[in-house]
């Protein structure tokens, strides 16, 4: 994109969902596609093997067993037709379908899976999260080892599940995992920044040079990497145990679980602007004007917090750059959002543009970086200093409107989730 003139300089952003993520499944042993699985470095390799926990040697072959296997991959519609019940038969007979009622029997097939599926996840984090160099031995990354080791040891120990009221039990505790997990992306921004702080006392104690600078370069490069896999796969298996939980409530219209069949981008977008401007409002005490503009009667399935998490991030980055660029008490050039599709076009297109004076080319690498932010450092400090985590809530308007440095990577993997990108 060519910039004329540094008072219209344009910044835009693309957001691409996919539609219908092309799958050739191949349905044996599971309702689900077996994904491939890299072979990593055994845990029990690892001599040094830290945990607050008191793991037995069983425990620890236990974890080394669960990461050796391949995890599954799920799409939209691999969910949203296990919801409605249409791979029933390839769990139960004719017999036993013809005496259950399906709901129950749709519970049933998604706990199964999940009890099968979310220790083998859990423990690929787990080896990961023991092998990152430096970033491991952080006291906040090592509390966040030992709550997935907590939660995977706990699945393990669930006895059988074959009836309603087995599977209630079952809910009670992914319930409790999910709850128990709902801090974790500030608790691993808390280890991001205990990371930073390392390296920079490394730096000031032995100096600064070019041997140095470059193995820090890539030890960044290794950790931003890893914080890519783990907030990636921490999504799916938020999106798998929300789907199970959601399917037990009473049914919403054009709701299969978490996913709505019809959702709405320009009505997402719309309450994502209210809440963008409600921020840079309170920050500045005013906000640009949004413009929408192209399919605003598209509707798609999607699960319409992920699509809301997206924009928001998008747009409160939009207005603070628009109101930082031309001066509070200036009059703000609108911020303008597409909205694209075509019938022939698997991916829903959703454009943010502003004129908020553009990113500066040393920085461009860096936006998609988990170790990397714009905003105050003493306001990120006071996030990841929050005794109470910032809050529980990954998608809630209390936050500031910038902090973590977690917007642009964080809505990238979120539409990575369902094969889209950013």
């Amino acid at each position: 994109m060519m910039m004329l003139g540094r008072s219209r300089m344009v910044t835009s952003t693309a957001v691409s969902l996919c539609k219908r993520r092309r799958l050739t499944p191949t349905w044996q042993a599971s309702i689900f596609h077996k994904a491939g699985s890299s072979v990593a470095p055994s845990l029990m390799q690892h001599q040094l093997f830290s945990s607050s926990l008191q793991l037995s040697s069983t425990d620890l072959e236990l974890i080394e067993s669960e990461s050796q296997k391949p995890q599954t991959s799920v799409s939209l519609q691999d969910l949203m037709k296990t919801g409605r019940g249409e791979r029933l038969h390839m769990t139960f007979g004719s017999e036993t379908r013809a005496k259950q009622a399906a709901t129950e029997l749709v519970l049933l097939q998604v706990a199964s899976f999940l009890k099968h599926e979310l220790p083998i996840r859990l423990a690929h984090r787990i080896r990961d999260l023991e092998s990152v160099a430096v970033m491991s031995d952080m006291p906040s990354v090592k509390g966040v080892k030992d709550l997935y080791i907590k939660s995977l040891l706990e699945l393990k120990a669930f006895g059988d599940l074959e009836t309603a009221e087995q599977e209630e039990d079952f809910a009670k505790l992914v319930e409790q995992i999910y709850e128990r997990h709902s801090n974790v992306l500030v608790q691993m921004a808390r280890g991001a920044y205990e990371f930073r702080r390392a390296l920079r006392q490394q730096q000031e104690q032995g100096g600064s040079s070019s041997s140095s600078n470059s193995s820090n370069v890539e030890l960044q490069d290794e950790s931003n990497s890893f914080l890519n896999r783990f907030y990636l796969c921490r999504i799916g298996i938020r999106v798998l145990i929300g789907q199970y939980l959601a399917l037990r409530q009473p049914p919403v219209d054009s709701y299969v679980g978490i996913i709505c069949s019809h959702t709405s981008p320009y009505e997402i977008v719309k309450r994502a602007i209210d809440d963008a401007a409600f921020m840079c409002t309170r920050k500045y005490g005013d906000a640009p004007e949004v413009i929408m503009t192209g399919r605003l009667d598209l509707t798609f399935p999607y699960v319409p917090t992920h699509l809301h998490y997206i924009m928001l991030e998008l747009l409160k980055n939009s207005m603070r750059a628009t109101v930082e660029w031309h001066g509070i008490d200036a009059d703000f050039p609108p911020i303008k959002v597409v909205i694209a599709d075509g019938a022939e076009n698997e991916d829903v297109v959703i454009k943010v543009s502003d004129e908020g004076g553009g990113i500066t080319r040393s920085n461009i690498p860096k936006i998609w970086s988990y170790l990397f932010t714009t905003a105050d450092p003493s306001i990120q400090e006071g996030m990841v200093g929050d005794s109470n985590g910032g809050g529980n809530n990954d998608h809630g308007i209390d936050a500031p409107l910038a902090g973590l440095g977690y917007g642009f990577p964080l809505s990238r993997s979120y539409c990575r989730d369902f094969g889209g990108g950013l």
